[in-house]
């Protein structure tokens, strides 16, 4: 599978920083090839970085690309431009060099730090998902919120694809989280009564 490309200085974006800091709890590092696997927009998302671009690779999606519409004019799923939901996501369209350089000048500990923590973003998540994982995070660590969020798409969420052994999830449609079974399942999966 070839990797698709977007422009991106390292210094723009630090894949490690922005994708394990806590925002979301959807992705995987791979440490021996320094890749990223994750869930993002119902889509299965593989991604690295070099110096110059954020590579990525679509695994699998509930989408289809523009290619692949006009190939199967019956499919049923939302034409949508990849490379346009990454650079959304990781909001590619803010300059970031420029805010860095405008805190340096007025913090003094900024300065000290960026240089380390360089190319950190915030991420644009989708609202639900981001609430329900905020819910999560009530008293719990990163990896224990990372397995309950995982938890609600693995029960309720609809299914995107398997690749090397795992099933992956999309976030689930609010209509299913507000089934009455719902609490009984996610009580017998260990979430506290409290995230009902």
């Amino acid at each position: 599978m070839t990797w698709n490309k977007l422009l991106c200085n390292i210094r723009e974006l630090q894949l490690v920083g922005t994708l394990s800091g806590g925002q979301s709890f959807r992705w995987k590092q791979n440490k021996d090839s320094n890749e990223w696997i994750g869930v993002y927009s119902k889509t299965v998302w593989k991604l690295r970085e070099n110096d110059d671009h954020l590579l990525y690779q679509v695994i699998g999606s509930l989408h289809t690309s523009k290619k692949e519409q006009i190939k199967n004019k019956k499919s049923k799923k939302v034409d949508v431009d990849f490379d346009k939901l990454l650079e959304d996501y990781f909001r590619l369209d803010t300059n970031l060099g420029e805010y860095y350089k405008e805190w340096s000048e007025k913090d003094a500990l900024f300065q000290k730090t960026c240089q380390q923590f360089y190319g950190i973003r915030m991420l644009r998540q989708e609202p639900v998902e981001n609430l329900f994982s905020f819910i999560c995070s009530q008293n719990n660590h990163i990896s224990r919120i990372s397995t309950m969020v995982e938890k609600l798409c693995t029960h309720y969420g609809e299914k995107i694809c398997e690749y090397e052994g795992d099933t992956y999830y999309a976030f689930p449609e609010v209509e299913k989280l507000a089934l009455p079974e719902v609490s009984k399942v996610l009580i017998e999966e260990d979430f506290k009564r409290s995230f009902f």
